[in-house]
């Protein structure tokens, strides 16, 4: 019985391990925005965008126009922020 087992469990993660992962997504910043923050300093200013991605609502800092610099989740009342992008 439990070489039955192992057995179906062995081709069950080989199966699983020789998937491909998905497809990359496109998704178009001005399609997922929720909003823009221009943080600026003495020398420099800094892009802050709320985004939607997933119903998750996550804050993109980005250096000028094209160059993102991080990305985290973003949160409200201490629970992670949801959202919802108008189709």
């Amino acid at each position: 019985m439990r070489k039955l087992v192992f057995s179906t469990l062995l081709v069950a993660i080989t199966q699983f391990s020789h998937a491909k992962p998905p497809e990359a997504r496109s998704l178009p910043l001005e399609q997922i925005s929720i909003e823009h923050i221009d943080l600026q300093g003495q020398i420099r200013t800094w892009k802050l965008n709320k985004v939607c991605i997933d119903q998750q609502a996550y804050l993109l800092l980005m250096k000028g126009l094209t160059e993102p610099i991080s990305i985290s989740p973003s949160f409200k009342d201490g629970k992670p922020e949801q959202c919802r992008v108008a189709d």
